[in-house]
Protein backbone atom coordinates (compact mmCIF):
# COMPACT_ATOMS: atom_id res chain seq x y z
CA UNK A 1 0.00 0.00 0.00
CA UNK A 2 2.68 2.38 1.07
CA UNK A 3 4.24 1.60 -2.76
CA UNK A 4 0.40 2.92 -4.36
CA UNK A 5 0.69 6.34 -2.07
CA UNK A 6 3.98 7.15 -2.83
CA UNK A 7 3.12 7.48 -7.00
CA UNK A 8 3.04 10.75 -8.10
CA UNK A 9 -0.36 10.55 -9.33
CA UNK A 10 -0.91 14.13 -10.92
CA UNK A 11 2.18 13.59 -13.63
CA UNK A 12 1.01 10.14 -13.65
CA UNK A 13 -3.05 11.10 -14.82
CA UNK A 14 -1.26 14.06 -17.23
CA UNK A 15 0.64 10.70 -18.96
CA UNK A 16 -2.55 8.95 -18.98
CA UNK A 17 -4.50 11.27 -20.44
CA UNK A 18 -1.48 12.38 -23.20
CA UNK A 19 -1.07 8.50 -24.01
CA UNK A 20 -4.56 8.03 -24.36
CA UNK A 21 -4.80 11.11 -27.00
CA UNK A 22 -2.27 9.59 -28.69
CA UNK A 23 -4.04 5.92 -29.13
CA UNK A 24 -7.12 8.23 -30.32
CA UNK A 25 -5.30 9.77 -33.09
CA UNK A 26 -3.37 6.63 -34.04
CA UNK A 27 -6.94 4.66 -34.09
CA UNK A 28 -8.22 7.49 -36.20
CA UNK A 29 -5.00 8.19 -38.23
CA UNK A 30 -6.24 7.43 -42.31
CA UNK A 31 -3.41 4.92 -42.24
CA UNK A 32 -5.57 2.89 -40.05
CA UNK A 33 -8.30 3.07 -42.44
CA UNK A 34 -6.96 2.20 -45.72
CA UNK A 35 -4.34 -0.61 -43.52
CA UNK A 36 -5.47 -4.38 -44.17
CA UNK A 37 -4.05 -5.07 -40.48
CA UNK A 38 -4.82 -2.38 -38.41
CA UNK A 39 -2.93 -3.84 -34.98
CA UNK A 40 0.52 -4.33 -36.88
CA UNK A 41 0.02 -0.26 -36.93
CA UNK A 42 -1.22 -0.32 -33.22
CA UNK A 43 1.99 -2.52 -32.24
CA UNK A 44 4.05 -0.59 -33.22
CA UNK A 45 2.48 2.71 -31.76
CA UNK A 46 3.18 0.79 -28.36
CA UNK A 47 6.63 -0.15 -28.92
CA UNK A 48 7.27 3.15 -29.77
CA UNK A 49 6.11 3.98 -26.56
CA UNK A 50 8.11 1.04 -24.97
CA UNK A 51 11.16 2.32 -26.50
CA UNK A 52 10.54 6.51 -24.93
CA UNK A 53 10.10 4.74 -21.71
CA UNK A 54 13.34 2.93 -21.56
CA UNK A 55 15.05 5.99 -23.14
CA UNK A 56 13.67 7.73 -19.67
CA UNK A 57 14.80 5.11 -17.82
CA UNK A 58 18.04 4.15 -19.13
CA UNK A 59 21.17 5.55 -17.25
CA UNK A 60 22.91 8.44 -17.76
CA UNK A 61 26.44 6.77 -17.47
CA UNK A 62 25.49 4.42 -20.33
CA UNK A 63 24.38 7.32 -22.52
CA UNK A 64 27.01 9.12 -21.46
CA UNK A 65 29.46 6.06 -22.31
CA UNK A 66 27.63 5.75 -25.82
CA UNK A 67 28.48 9.23 -26.95
CA UNK A 68 31.79 9.46 -25.48
CA UNK A 69 33.44 6.84 -26.91
CA UNK A 70 31.21 7.92 -30.38
CA UNK A 71 32.89 11.52 -30.21
CA UNK A 72 36.24 10.40 -29.87
CA UNK A 73 36.68 11.29 -33.96
CA UNK A 74 36.47 14.19 -35.58
CA UNK A 75 34.85 12.29 -38.58
CA UNK A 76 32.52 10.75 -36.46
CA UNK A 77 31.96 14.61 -34.59
CA UNK A 78 31.66 16.08 -37.92
CA UNK A 79 29.21 13.56 -38.99
CA UNK A 80 26.97 13.64 -35.81
CA UNK A 81 27.03 17.47 -36.14
CA UNK A 82 25.42 16.74 -40.03
CA UNK A 83 23.11 14.11 -38.63
CA UNK A 84 21.84 16.26 -36.20
CA UNK A 85 21.43 19.38 -38.29
CA UNK A 86 19.07 17.51 -40.87
CA UNK A 87 17.01 15.92 -38.14
CA UNK A 88 16.32 19.35 -36.55
CA UNK A 89 15.29 20.94 -40.04
CA UNK A 90 13.35 17.75 -40.21
CA UNK A 91 11.85 18.52 -36.86
CA UNK A 92 11.12 21.96 -37.89
CA UNK A 93 9.18 21.44 -41.18
CA UNK A 94 7.32 18.73 -39.54
CA UNK A 95 6.61 20.39 -36.30
CA UNK A 96 3.03 19.33 -36.88
CA UNK A 97 3.93 15.55 -36.06
CA UNK A 98 7.20 16.23 -33.75
CA UNK A 99 4.62 18.53 -31.57
CA UNK A 100 2.73 15.32 -30.82
CA UNK A 101 6.56 13.27 -29.61
CA UNK A 102 7.24 15.90 -27.57
CA UNK A 103 3.99 16.09 -25.60
CA UNK A 104 4.76 12.28 -25.03
CA UNK A 105 8.21 12.96 -24.07
CA UNK A 106 7.62 15.90 -21.96
CA UNK A 107 4.59 14.14 -19.63
CA UNK A 108 7.28 10.61 -19.56
CA UNK A 109 9.98 13.06 -18.57
CA UNK A 110 7.72 14.80 -15.78
CA UNK A 111 6.86 11.18 -14.22
CA UNK A 112 10.39 9.91 -14.58
CA UNK A 113 11.81 12.84 -12.30
CA UNK A 114 8.60 12.68 -9.86
CA UNK A 115 9.35 8.83 -9.35
CA UNK A 116 13.35 9.73 -9.00
CA UNK A 117 11.92 12.05 -6.49
CA UNK A 118 10.25 9.70 -4.54
CA UNK A 119 13.15 7.32 -4.85
CA UNK A 120 12.07 4.76 -7.02
CA UNK A 121 14.51 2.27 -8.84
CA UNK A 122 14.88 2.47 -12.31
CA UNK A 123 13.50 -0.79 -13.06
CA UNK A 124 10.56 -0.09 -11.32
CA UNK A 125 10.50 3.83 -12.70
CA UNK A 126 10.35 1.90 -15.95
CA UNK A 127 7.58 -0.79 -15.16
CA UNK A 128 5.10 2.14 -13.90
CA UNK A 129 5.84 4.16 -16.90
CA UNK A 130 5.42 1.11 -18.89
CA UNK A 131 2.24 0.17 -17.56
CA UNK A 132 0.69 3.67 -17.28
CA UNK A 133 1.43 4.22 -20.68
CA UNK A 134 0.23 1.36 -22.67
CA UNK A 135 -2.76 1.12 -20.57
CA UNK A 136 -3.53 5.08 -21.62
CA UNK A 137 -2.99 3.77 -25.40
CA UNK A 138 -4.88 1.12 -25.36
CA UNK A 139 -7.43 2.73 -23.52
CA UNK A 140 -7.52 5.43 -25.95
CA UNK A 141 -7.62 3.26 -28.89
CA UNK A 142 -10.31 1.50 -27.62
CA UNK A 143 -12.52 4.41 -26.76
CA UNK A 144 -11.92 5.90 -30.66
CA UNK A 145 -12.80 2.52 -31.62
CA UNK A 146 -16.30 2.42 -29.89
CA UNK A 147 -17.23 6.16 -30.49
CA UNK A 148 -16.12 4.91 -34.22
CA UNK A 149 -18.69 2.45 -34.16
CA UNK A 150 -21.16 4.15 -32.23
CA UNK A 151 -21.02 7.00 -34.89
Amino acid sequence: MLFVKKLPWTSLSILFATHCVFGWLIAASELIADADRPWVLWLMGAIYIVFIDLALTAPLTLIQSVYSSWLKSDTRAFISVIVGAFLAVLILCWIHVFVRILVLLSAGALVRLDLQVANFGEWKAFSVLVIFSLVGYGLGIIAQQIMSSIL
